[in-house]
């Protein structure tokens, strides 16, 4: 028996590669939860959600480890003469596939239920609830095909035995090419509502580009499709399949680590507060820029609120709230204790100042 260091062997850089990713992704992870339990916020869906599918990710991790360990990254000839199993590596590759599924899904679940949470306009909302329902509809046929792709079940990794099996290439480039699709619908979704805040140009931009870091995920995505060429072609798929399992992982990561990236603005911006109150100043001081970009957010009788627009509105003895700019800077906050400047008395308006929100008189 030789050494696996005495073959080509790209189990390694695997095993370093997702090794770092899926730590980054964790820290990122456990900082946006533990920065919300330090400033008393609410730990709202898309944050269990993506806490979700980091321990699943997490579990992957391993499942892609131990694929390697056993043999994946190696050619086929050199697996048991190195030491390997080719049934051990071919399950764990199996079980790798669906969890890659799934955490992919709950990464599209927690960019969706963070639009939810900060927007309410009904039009917008509704547009998320059908992207939810066929994200987890098409994850859930997708699943179901990977985990019956042959017939019987084990015949995933026991190879010599009678089965029946879906088209490799078909079934591979089906699912790349869905989740491309959905990767950028998702990222792209909240963009035409950002444009109609009234913002100024830059701030407008900078507020979008925020939404925008979910683009990473789609280059991933194309990346991880270039791979797939290769994979879907090859005879032997501990070593051909290598690059889309490697491509995969990082994909998985990546899209956590997006998930997470928009919160991190806050507690930045209170350690370098001079840094950012230079950046938005423009000649004047951060409280003064912020002042004047303060919007406001009353809430109806039937519980409606609008975004952006400085326009007044009655009460009526209902509950109001400012939402200011910052609401979209400081991401990390719950939309429903954004800006809250508490109860607004009967025939009270909301006015917009210079320098600050307050209440006068409906009727003179």
């Amino acid at each position: 028996m030789i050494s696996q260091f005495d073959v080509p062997n790209k189990g390694p850089l695997f095993i370093r590669v997702t090794g770092i990713l899926t730590a980054i992704a964790f820290i990122l992870t456990a900082y946006r939860v533990l920065w919300k339990v330090h400033m008393k916020s609410m730990i709202a869906v898309d944050d269990m959600i993506i806490s979700f599918s980091m321990l699943i990710q997490i579990v992957n991790t391993v499942m892609g480890d131990l694929a390697c360990h056993y043999g994946f990254g190696r050619h086929k000839t050199d697996i048991v003469r190195t030491g390997g199993n080719v049934i051990l590596t071919l399950k764990y590759f199996w079980l790798f596939q669906i969890l890659y599924k799934l955490v992919l899904c709950l990464n599209k679940l927690s960019f969706l239920s963070f639009y939810l949470r900060l927007f309410p306009t009904r039009k917008f909302r509704l547009i998320c609830w059908i992207t939810i329902s066929l994200v987890l509809c098409s994850t859930f046929g997708f699943v179901i095909a990977t985990i019956f792709q042959c017939i019987p079940v084990r015949a995933s990794w026991y190879k010599h035995i009678p089965k029946k099996c879906v088209n490799n290439a078909s079934f591979r480039w089906s699912w790349a090419g869905y989740n491309t699709v959905m990767d950028i619908w998702v990222c792209l979704l909240p963009l035409p509502v950002l444009a109609q805040l009234q913002l100024d140009k830059g701030r407008k931009i900078g507020v979008m580009l925020v939404f925008c870091m979910g683009l990473f995920v789609c280059v991933t995505s194309v990346i991880r499709m270039w791979a797939m060429v290769e994979s879907t072609k090859t005879d032997d798929p501990t070593w051909g399949s290598f690059d889309a399992l490697l491509w995969s992982a990082i994909e998985a990561s990546t899209g956590i680590i997006c998930a997470c990236l928009p919160f991190l603005k806050h507690p930045i911006q209170r350690l370098l507060p001079g840094w950012f109150s230079s950046l938005g100043s423009g000649g004047r001081s951060g409280r003064s820029k912020k002042s004047n970009y303060r919007m406001s957010r009353l809430g109806s009788q039937s519980g409606n609120r609008t975004i952006g627009g400085t326009g007044a509105g009655t009460a009526n003895g209902t509950r109001g709230s400012a939402w200011r700019d910052g609401d979209l800077d400081d991401l990390d906050d719950d939309a429903e204790s954004m800006g809250s400047q508490g109860p607004i008395a009967k025939n009270q308006i909301m006015m917009k100042t210079d320098i600050a929100m307050h209440s006068e008189p409906a009727y003179k």
